[in-house]
């Protein structure tokens, strides 16, 4: 979207060309140029997918971008059925046919009054991008008012529809786009963040699994074997040298039983 405001904003100053932004019509016809290619990159990119690093675009993937760009009527009004440009005789079907089919307008529009005002190709250049020296911002001391030009502001209906452009259907409809954008990512997020918890639940509950069948359980059964090894060590002690009470008292130990049924003799 902001493309699109760049691309409003320096046609509006190449067609009254009086000093205010310090570029002269050679750099305000090449950033014109330049913004328009930038859209469209980034319009190619987002559909189809191949340019800017985007392997695949929203037209094989996201079946409402496609309704908001091909589909019939705009969708990205608050009423999708009035669709009507009152302000703009001669292009009243411009937003009947989707987003695509008005981007392509604003396109050839731009086109248009690049051709109508701006300088030859041969000409442009990508100076407008780098910062001006104290000398070239001292050319522009004044700021000249044409009133003639400030009419074609108005007057220019190629000209009119690219500035509507910069808080109007393009914009808006380009906004459109991104909230679909936002919401999908949204919708990935908490699909990421649904399995990440799932993956953490397992990671857990193989943690226990591990630790009760590795440690626990191996403590376990060594301790038992370990119980063995003493209850046969006291069943081999020679029993005429202990005392009838500590007999039952050593095998009580290994036995709850006979341990139980004392404790009941002493009650």
């Amino acid at each position: 979207r902001y493309l699109v405001r760049s691309c409003a904003h320096f046609t509006r100053e190449l067609v009254l060309n009086d000093g205010f932004t310090r570029m002269d019509k050679d750099q305000i016809t090449s950033a014109l140029r330049f913004h328009l290619q930038e859209l469209r990159d980034a319009d190619r990119g987002v559909r189809m997918g191949g340019v800017h690093d985007i392997h695949v675009g929203a037209d094989y993937r996201n079946q409402d971008h496609n309704i908001l760009m091909y589909g019939e009527g705009c969708s990205w009004r608050k009423d999708p059925e009035d669709c009507s440009t009152p302000d703009m005789p001669g292009r009243d079907d411009v937003n009947r046919h989707g987003l695509q089919y008005l981007l392509v307008s604003f396109y050839d529009a731009v086109e248009t009054v690049l051709s109508r005002y701006g300088t030859p190709i041969e000409s442009h250049s990508m100076d407008f991008r780098t910062h001006p020296d104290v000398a070239s911002v001292d050319d522009y001391d004044n700021i000249t008012f044409y009133p003639d030009r400030v009419a074609k502001l108005s007057s220019d209906k190629d000209v009119k529809f690219i500035i509507a452009g910069f808080a109007g259907d393009v914009f808006n409809g380009l906004g459109g786009v991104l909230a679909l954008f936002t919401q999908e990512i949204k919708e990935v997020l908490a699909t990421t963040r649904m399995e990440t918890r799932l993956l953490f639940g397992l990671y857990l509950a193989t943690i226990l699994v591990i630790f009760y069948l590795g440690l626990f359980r191996r403590t376990v059964n060594v301790a038992i074997r370990e119980a063995e090894k003493s209850r046969w060590y006291v069943m081999m002690l020679p029993a005429h040298v202990l005392k009838g009470k500590d007999v039952h008292t050593i095998t009580a130990f290994f036995n709850p039983a006979i341990l139980d049924a004392h404790d009941e003799d002493k009650e």
